[in-house]
């Protein structure tokens, strides 16, 4: 093969990493360069698409991208039988899901970058519709390019037959049962005949993001890196209820298959969906003109940090139906659609210095402090660090200079330091093995991300332990705040939240800037924390990784603070949400020394008698792993949400830990290995006689 006429290599199968550690160090020689990219995209392709693990950001895989179809379009004899990963659409299905072909192919789209390029795109569609560029003014509708994964929901005759992602474009998988954790996807259509496939995107709120990530923080777990992999990610997990605590959303905006569906543009495809249930977007918008379009497209990038969701772009659309048909595909991408990119935002800025921070819990956690950047509308001085592993790989010095970008739109990251711009002389960041405040030894456990402080009684978990007890997440006793709990513990009024409730009129009348009317404010909400709901007081015992979400569950489950303590591991473990790790966790700290005596102390104050008004039935069913199969009479997924709300775990496979095998009518596979396994087996009178046995209601 010479030097000018070359083929893409064979071996794109294997995931190596690149040797080139930045985009541009690749090879020059327009052929040697082409075979390289062919490797880079499938490379990313697969990371990207299939194991949800991204190395590179969006607009460097754009660049490369534009790059290898520029050089096939120069040199087209380079492409052989084998598709190009320049031209390819999603990745290849997961083995771990059943595969579906969908009934129409799901494309991708090309994208522009810029004004002129948005206006190119008329032209071609023009061409590509016999009207002159002068005489085109195609109506557009005008929709947000959210950065999440494709779905494609199938109906047959107004009832969902199955969801798949979008897989390679041809075949998906199937993530039924996944995707209708998602509050708001109609499962029937009424009126409805023939086949219906309603597209769309699923994704993970900036809230969300940030709500996952802060609980990772707590529990020492990674972290997402950003929300499009956190969709990813839960959509493809086998057991739904993983699915569901991510709570995802979902936007839909096509049609494939519409046997039936009146809409003659894709604006009215939007109101037809909106009609029927569909979440669809607010920010859609119809427009005359490719003008118009570029004034949408930058009246939204101006707000993109606003959005609920995180978004790379618009996507500008023929309205008319059958102007779109006409015009047609190219091999990847219909000829009537285009996605207009944005620019990502990114601030070069200054490590100025790195300070650790001590949490509740004891974990040391860092933080970057930056010569001040304004990034999407606010100023970011600080960014989050993680931990020693995230620093390691930065390869972080003191003075370096860094990119920053907000994580999810919310959290400030570093991104990537400029080795080429480092200062001489700059010192490498070391993450200390004491801990910063008290000096004792800061431990890290094997698995575990993150160092803690050894020291039970060290300062700022003290301090940071009795902020959170009073937050407004915990008991929300907003009358002490963080200058008052400084003055109580320097003064020693205070040594733990118990210590609160001891607390009299002439002791904080005394404190500087105290007075009689803040003291009796003070004393008023601590009387009235002690009737506050169940969940408020087993989040504010600070549990590591336990939220007010794990907190509202254990209160549902275990209906008292008394029955949570007595409660096993494994009747822990079965708490929607709450995990094998955490779950042993939660028990190690209810038992613990400092833990029980703070209870105690609680109790001897007046709280711990709360008792969860929406669980006193939850804990009888605690324990018990039930698996669902066969043709039940209700949905399965209500069956299941409801057996969950009493403390069951429902899982998708028969083992040796299983319970109860619940069987339907042709149950298959399941049933035979419950009775392998010797598990009991439930039709629908059975279970019910189970949960009249177990003192549970009925599964309304």
């Amino acid at each position: 093969m010479s030097a000018e006429r070359q083929t893409p290599p064979q071996d794109l199968s294997q995931d190596r990493k690149s040797p080139h550690k930045n985009l541009e160090d690749g090879p020059t020689l327009p052929s040697e360069r082409y075979l390289w990219l062919m490797d880079e995209l499938a490379r990313h392709n697969r990371l990207y698409h299939e194991q949800d693990a991204p190395e590179i950001a969006d607009h460097d895989y754009d660049a490369l991208t534009r790059e290898a179809r520029a050089l096939e379009a120069e040199h087209p004899d380079w492409l052989t039988e084998a598709p190009s990963p320049a031209q390819a659409v999603g990745g290849l299905p997961s083995s771990a899901f059943l595969p579906v072909n969908h009934p129409t192919p799901m494309t991708s789209l090309d994208n522009v970058f810029d004004d002129a390029e948005l206006r190119g795109f008329q032209d071609k569609l023009s061409r590509s519709l016999n009207i002159t560029p002068e005489a085109a003014d195609f109506a557009y509708t005008c929709e947000l390019k959210i950065d999440g994964l494709s779905v494609n929901l199938y109906y047959l005759d107004g009832e969902l037959q199955w969801a798949a992602t979008r897989g390679n474009g041809v075949t998906g998988e199937i993530v039924t049962a996944q995707v209708l954790t998602i509050a708001g996807l109609p499962q029937k259509v009424e009126g409805l005949t023939g086949e219906l496939e309603v597209r769309g995107e699923v994704y993970l709120s900036r809230e969300e993001f940030a709500a996952f990530n802060e609980r990772a923080e707590e529990l020492g777990t990674q972290p997402l890196k950003n929300p499009r992999n956190g969709a990813a990610g839960a959509l493809r997990q086998k057991d739904p209820s993983v699915t569901r605590s991510r709570n995802l959303s979902a936007i839909l905006y096509a049609l494939g298959k519409r046997d039936g569906v009146p809409a003659k543009t894709q604006w009215e495809v939007l109101e037809w969906l909106r009609a029927r249930g569909f979440p669809v977007s607010e920010y859609s918008k119809q427009v005359r003109g490719i003008e118009e379009a570029v004034q949408y497209h930058a009246d939204l990038l101006a707000v993109r940090g606003d959005l609920p969701f995180d978004v790379d772009g618009t996507v500008i659309k023929l309205n008319d139906l059958h102007l779109q048909s006409e015009s047609g595909f190219t091999s990847r991408a219909p000829k009537w659609a285009i996605a207009y990119k944005f620019p990502v935002e990114e601030a070069q800025t200054i490590l100025e210095s790195v300070s650790i921070n001590v949490g509740r819990t004891g974990k040391l956690a860092p933080l970057a402090h930056l010569s001040p950047r304004l990034l999407e509308g606010s100023t970011v001085s600080k960014a989050t660090l993680h931990n020693e592993d995230f620093i390691r790989d930065l390869d972080l010095h003191i003075g370096d200079t860094v990119l920053v970008r907000k994580a999810g739109g919310v959290i400030p990251e570093i991104v990537r330091v400029l080795p080429e711009l480092r200062p001489e002389g700059a010192v490498p960041f070391v993450f200390p093995d004491v801990c910063p405040i008290c000096t004792f030894p800061a431990v890290r456990e094997e698995g575990d991300a993150n160092r803690y402080c050894t020291n039970p009684e060290c300062p700022a978990k003290l301090y940071e332990g009795l902020r959170y007890f009073v937050s407004r997440g915990a008991l929300d006793i907003r009358g002490i705040g963080e200058k008052l709990t400084r003055q109580l513990l320097d003064t020693g009024l205070v040594k733990d939240a118990a210590d609160f409730y001891a607390l009299t009129a002439e002791q904080l009348s005394g404190l500087e800037r105290g007075g009689d009317k803040k003291a009796a404010n003070v004393l008023a909400q601590l009387a009235e924390s002690k009737a506050k709901p169940l969940w408020r007081l087993i989040n504010a015992l600070g549990m590591a990784g336990v939220g007010d979400r794990n907190a509202k569950a254990l209160a549902r489950a275990f209906g008292s603070l008394a029955a949570l303590e007595a409660a096993a591991p494994e009747q822990i473990e079965a708490v929607p949400g709450l995990g094998g790790v955490l779950a042993q966790r939660v028990s190690s700290e209810l038992a613990s020394e400092r833990l029980q005596r703070l209870i105690a102390k609680l109790r001897a104050a007046g709280l711990g008698q709360q008792v969860s008004e929406t669980e006193s039935r939850t804990a009888e069913l605690a324990g018990l792993n039930f698996v669902l199969t066969g043709s039940l009479s209700r949905p399965r997924d209500v069956l299941k949400a409801a057996l969950e709300a009493r403390g069951a775990r429902v899982t998708g496979s028969v083992t040796g830990k299983t319970s109860y095998l619940v069987a339907g009518e042709d149950a298959g596979s399941k049933l035979s290995r419950a009775q392998e396994l010797e598990i009991p087996v439930l039709d629908e009178a059975g279970l019910a006689a189970l949960l009249e046995e177990k003192g549970a209601a009925g599964l309304e």
